[in-house]
């Protein structure tokens, strides 16, 4: 006797009607979507997503005590858990194969735009089954009993490690802030301006004791002295200045011998120079140029203060020395927080300096003045939830690891 197929929505619920709420709620947050636009995260800013934490807590107690009921059963399934990671998984695809965009675009023709591709983690989609998968984790969490057991170490690890992680980089992302602060060299700021170019006060102050700036050595070329194009026009020839030889060089059929090189030089009288360490120097070098004549004279890239110096080849050409590349910049400052806590060091490119909840990057200076610029301007980030972040994924790392030192002992 053949046993009757199982009806849909009959309890309890397996894969079909997990994938169904799950499209359906996608369905949902596609109709949002295009009626009320992106979702704003800044509207759970503190102490509204502590509240929603809380909620999701008392929420997953609740499961725990009613386990026993469908509902319950299912929210903490496999079944939904393997929907929800399917679901997840595609609107990831979406957002990598789609451009991403800070800026919302008002654009009602694009159906790429109007269900928000382009900004897939402010999609009304996207935050729904985020915050479905919040639940339902914590839920699967809170059901499991603890014991005093290699499994449920390796499974609260993991587990709570990834709530944590999600929690903390979706719901804290509402309370990061970004500011640009330009301080002045001796100068201690803490105002800046924000979107709507209010000054604002911030609770951390920058003192720039100094700035200073770090070049790579410059280059040799020969310019059409009429329209200022290197030569030769189609494929511009440069001679990198070498410190450690002083070999001939072939440039545009000129031979070129260095002399004599100082990175930071001035004028010692109207075409020769001396070295001088200042900031209104400028690189200079004594070179040998050999071509129907031969002479050798200074040549220098000059600076915002000091006028560049080229050597006249013919009526036609020049040699000049290329302006020297910015290798790095670096400020060092003191930095003070509203709760007493100071920190001194350097800030440069890509080395951020760490204060509290607070990151400091070095972020740009007066390019007009170079050397001479008289300001730094600092990115600072502030990210009260970062270390939960952390410890989110270093518990999921730890989890990683005695799962497979452990597994090995599962299968004996």
């Amino acid at each position: 006797m053949n046993k009757d197929k199982r009806k849909i929505w009959q309890q309890p619920w397996s894969y079909k009607e997990s994938l169904v709420i799950v499209l359906g709620i996608i369905i949902v947050g596609f109709s949002l979507q295009t009626t009320i636009g992106s979702f704003n995260f800044y509207l759970l800013s503190f102490p509204f997503n502590i509240y929603i934490g809380i909620g999701i807590i008392i929420f997953s107690v609740l499961s725990s005590i009613f386990k026993r009921k469908a509902f319950f059963k299912w929210l903490t399934s496999v079944h939904l858990s393997v929907s929800l990671l399917i679901a997840i998984t595609l609107l990831a695809l979406i957002m990598g194969l789609t451009r991403q965009e800070t800026i919302p675009i008002n654009e009602t023709t694009n159906i790429f735009h109007l269900l928000g591709f382009n900004q897939m983690t402010s999609s009304w989609a996207f935050v729904l089954i985020y915050f479905l998968i919040l639940i339902s984790l914590l839920s699967i969490i809170s059901k499991r009993k603890p014991t005093l057991s290699k499994k449920y170490l390796v499974f609260i690890l993991n587990h709570l490690g990834l709530w944590l992680f999600l929690f903390s980089s979706g719901l804290g992302y509402a309370d990061m802030n970004r500011y640009i602060m330009y301080v002045e060299v001796g100068e201690t700021q803490w105002r800046v301006f924000d979107k709507e170019q209010k000054v604002e006060e911030l609770p951390i102050a920058i003192q720039l004791n100094e700035f200073t700036i770090e070049e790579y050595i410059p280059k040799l070329a020969v310019i059409n002295k009429k329209t200022g194009e290197v030569q030769p026009s189609p494929k511009p020839q440069y001679y990198q200045i070498d410190t450690n030889t002083k070999r001939e060089t072939n440039l545009f059929g000129y031979k070129i011998t260095r002399v004599e090189y100082i990175h930071n030089a001035v004028r010692n009288s109207d075409r020769t120079f001396k070295e001088v360490p200042m900031k209104a120097s400028t690189p200079a070098a004594l070179v040998t140029v050999k071509g129907k004549t031969q002479k050798t004279e200074w040549v220098s890239s000059g600076s915002s203060v000091q006028f560049p110096q080229s050597i006249d080849l013919d009526s036609s050409f020049a040699l000049v020395m290329t302006p020297p590349e910015t290798k790095s910049y670096i400020s060092n400052v003191d930095v003070y927080t509203k709760d007493e806590e100071h920190v001194q060091g350097d800030i440069r490119v890509n080395h951020p300096m760490t204060i509290g909840s607070w990151k400091i990057y070095q972020y740009g200076y007066d390019n007009n003045m170079g050397k001479l610029s008289t300001y730094s301007s600092f990115e600072l980030v502030y990210d009260p939830w970062l270390k939960l972040v952390y410890i989110g994924i270093g518990m999921i790392f730890l989890g990683s690891i005695f799962l497979i030192i452990f597994g090995i002992n599962y299968k004996k």
